[in-house]
């Protein structure tokens, strides 16, 4: 079986400096970006928006030209399909959005947000 979820890799500027937004979920302490399933109807960018915004109360401004694609296995043996969008959230600071996941946030620049990520290939997009 396959699955596919689509994100966003949020970064924003802050006194000429480029700072990314990694989520790190409770209780597991993953960090990455965020992301999630898509629903019926939906398209991808849809889907990174509305995961964007329930993961982050942030509305995501997608930046054209950057789509990356990541695949892995789950531990039941279905194909992970994971697409990323870039976009930008400058003027806006993420937080909790009431009814969905808790987060804790991290706004980092571009090596402390490499150090932070724990996967290959959540480096590989970040790096991209």
């Amino acid at each position: 079986m396959k699955e596919i979820s689509c994100g966003t890799v949020p970064f924003t500027i802050k006194e000429n400096r480029i700072y990314y937004l990694l989520i790190e979920g409770l209780p597991t302490g993953y960090v990455g970006f965020p992301k999630g399933h898509m629903e019926d109807g939906e398209t991808q960018k849809i889907t990174a928006r509305r995961e964007t915004l329930e993961e982050t109360s942030i509305t995501a401004k997608i930046i054209n030209g950057f789509r990356k694609e990541t695949h892995y296995r789950l531990s039941n043996g279905n194909e992970k399909t994971v697409v990323y969008f870039l976009c930008d959230f400058t003027g806006q600071t993420p937080a909790h959005c009431q009814g969905y996941e808790d987060f804790i946030y991290h706004v980092l620049p571009f090596d402390e947000a490499y150090e932070k990520l724990r996967f290959r290939s959540d480096k590989g997009i970040l790096s991209a």
